[in-house]
């Protein structure tokens, strides 16, 4: 059975409490009614709870099965890279200068490597899209000229430009996160919607809700208990 809705979560970094916070405004929104949750990568670095966020989102994806889907972002990559027994150097370094410190923190870590076999095994397998009727989620964004299948995982996970200045339909409404919005406020546009609005960086998480196969959002709902519509 479809749900009846559906919420998208923006970039988290590690801010467990927002989190919180917002899945609980998420579920007064709600009302009882069946939910599918996505949540569009980057649960790691930067902020404080990186382990908290990751245990949590382990324990909804096993209680409530489709009804959570997990994908994967950059940040996820990057720490299974430096997690990686044969990794170098660099991919040790690039983790670390993108708030890996905060992350080994959270874990009581000294290195990647000590980090829990379930939690890198949870990353290294999550998927890059998911697709329904009328949206297209992703965290970096897509190559418009490009079908689905032939999309590169650099481009899904890293990719700004050409894709945010474009004004091309790609048929789906692109829902995706991994560039900040300077306003600080989701970017809504008629072929894409940014939902990272810098949690991490004093900004609010940010979830947008959908009722049936809608393309465009009935609302958009932060941690600082802003219920907007659309």
């Amino acid at each position: 059975m479809t749900p009846s809705l559906t919420f998208a979560i923006g970039d988290i970094h590690g801010c467990f409490d927002k989190l919180q916070t917002l899945l609980a405004l998420c579920e007064i929104v709600r009302g009882g009614e069946s939910a599918r949750f996505i949540f569009i990568g980057d649960y790691v670095d930067r902020g404080p709870d990186s382990r908290q966020v990751v245990d949590f989102l382990i324990r909804q994806q096993s209680d409530q099965g489709s009804h959570v889907i997990c994908l994967r972002g950059n940040h996820e990559t990057m720490l299974v890279r430096a997690a990686d027994k044969l990794r170098s150097d660099r991919d040790l370094m690039t983790w670390w200068r993108n708030g890996g410190e905060q992350t080994l923190d959270s874990y009581g870590a000294d290195d990647p490597s000590e980090l829990p076999a379930e939690h890198i095994s949870w990353m290294k397998q999550l998927p890059l899209v998911h697709e329904d009727r009328q949206r297209l989620f992703v965290h970096a964004g897509i190559r418009l000229d490009v079908p689905l299948a032939l999309q590169s995982e650099e481009d899904l996970l890293w990719i700004r430009e050409p894709f945010l200045s474009s004004k091309d339909d790609y048929g789906l409404l692109v829902v995706h996160g991994h560039t900040p919005t300077t306003s600080r406020q989701p970017d809504l546009r008629a072929n894409r919607l940014n939902l990272d609005t810098g949690a991490c960086f004093g900004g609010p998480l940010t979830a947008a809700a959908w009722s049936g196969s809608r393309r465009r959002p009935m609302m958009f709902i932060t941690d600082a208990g802003e219920i907007v519509r659309v």
